[in-house]
């Protein structure tokens, strides 16, 4: 901006020394800014005219003012400017470089110091200068025009500043009739790209807090019954009213805890208890004759219980699995229950019930209910 300064400062000092040859010839007349503007403006004209470098500043200042009025509110402005002014030292060097060749003749190279040359030397030279330069202001504005659009294009696809230097280096050595070195494209370093997943968890691993069990290879959650379970030495509990939800289509069981607390909390022991089906209860009538009918679906927790184990899961610290302690062992078809610090976790093993133990008649006396186990061949239909 320094230099297009200096530049208007050196016309308007010029147009002021036309106005005062002017003024020093017609004293009469009244100097008005309107004629003192017009005279600048002619002298300028004229200068333009005639020096080829006073064109190229004037181009180039207007270059840096639409520069400046188009992206002068972006961010980067700074570093569209250094881009603007690498194009134009590009270009400028490619104008003096073409201005010496053709003062000097095909086939020469510039000096630093030219001999003197005759009248008709300094003719053709002045005829070369004048078709050099009759052309001149046409290609550089051409290749201006060129440059601002590489550069408008560039910002409206957020290309980066070296691609700018890249394209006004490559623009410039195209009008220097340098062809561009036909290199192969750099390739990118061959980097693996390795995208380090979360591994999945095993379909056999319980993915939400509960307590699971895994029959023919596949994962079920048990449902905890209300209350607790009744103590060892209790032979039978309170009556559930309600069937069991969970059916395992197999006997060969383990089971998997997922709990918060299972690292510092976990249960050091666990047993699977029989949950037996009441098949037929009896009572007397008032002739004290005994009355057997039908239970209603009624189930009761008895104390015989299969031992079984704990582990904690490898892998899982907020996990622990039980295992039975005889693993060739398989539950009978019926219903069972988990019990783990005293909850009970209630679940069927499908099939025919034929075990006696699944099976209870109960008396209703007087003095209170008596359990037996069914006679032989007779087992309830459903666990």
């Amino acid at each position: 901006m320094g230099e297009a300064s200096d530049f208007v400062k050196r016309q308007v000092k010029s147009g002021g020394t036309v106005i005062a040859g002017l003024q020093s010839r017609n004293t009469a007349s009244t100097s008005t800014p309107e004629i003192e503007f017009a005279l600048v403006i002619s002298r300028m004209l004229d200068s333009v005219k005639t020096d080829p470098e006073h064109l190229r500043a004037t181009v180039y200042e207007l270059a840096r003012h639409k520069l400046r009025e188009q992206f002068g509110a972006e961010a980067d402005i700074e570093r569209l400017s250094d881009a603007l002014e690498v194009a134009i030292r590009g270009v400028e060097a490619f104008t003096v470089n073409n201005e010496q060749k053709a003062l000097l003749g095909p086939g020469q190279n510039p000096r630093p110091a030219e001999p003197t040359v005759g009248v008709s030397s300094q003719a053709t030279l002045a005829r070369r200068g004048k078709t050099r330069w009759f052309s001149a202001p046409v290609r550089f504005l051409l290749v201006l025009g060129i440059a601002l659009s590489i550069i408008f294009v560039a910002k409206q696809e957020g290309a980066s500043i070296d691609s700018l230097q890249k394209k006004a280096s490559l623009l410039a050595a195209s009008l220097r009739g340098e062809a561009p070195n036909r290199t192969m494209p750099k390739l990118p370093p061959a980097t693996a790209l390795v995208n380090v997943a979360t591994p999945a968890k095993p379909p056999l691993t319980p993915t939400a807090y509960g307590v699971y069990a895994i029959s023919a290879d596949k994962l079920y959650e048990l449902e905890q019954l209300p209350g607790r379970a009744p103590d060892s030495r209790v032979a039978i509990s309170a009556a559930i009213l309600t069937p069991s939800r969970t059916i395992l289509p197999d006997g060969h069981l383990k089971f998997v805890v997922f709990r918060r607390d299972s690292a510092t909390n976990a249960a050091d022991r666990a047993d699977v208890r029989v949950v037996a089906s009441i098949a037929q209860e009896m009572s007397f009538d008032q002739a004290g004759k005994p009355v057997a009918k039908k239970a209603e679906d009624s189930w009761v927790i008895r104390n015989i219980s299969i031992p079984y184990q704990t582990a904690p899961k490898q892998g899982e610290p907020d996990m622990y699995e039980v295992q039975s302690e005889n693993p060739e062992a398989a539950l009978a078809p019926g219903r069972y229950v988990l019990v783990l610090k005293g909850q009970a976790y209630d679940f069927s093993v499908a099939g025919t019930i034929t075990d006696p133990k699944q099976c209870l008649e109960r008396l209703a006396a007087t003095n209170g209910q008596f359990y037996s186990e069914c006679p032989v061949g007779q087992t309830p239909a459903k666990g």
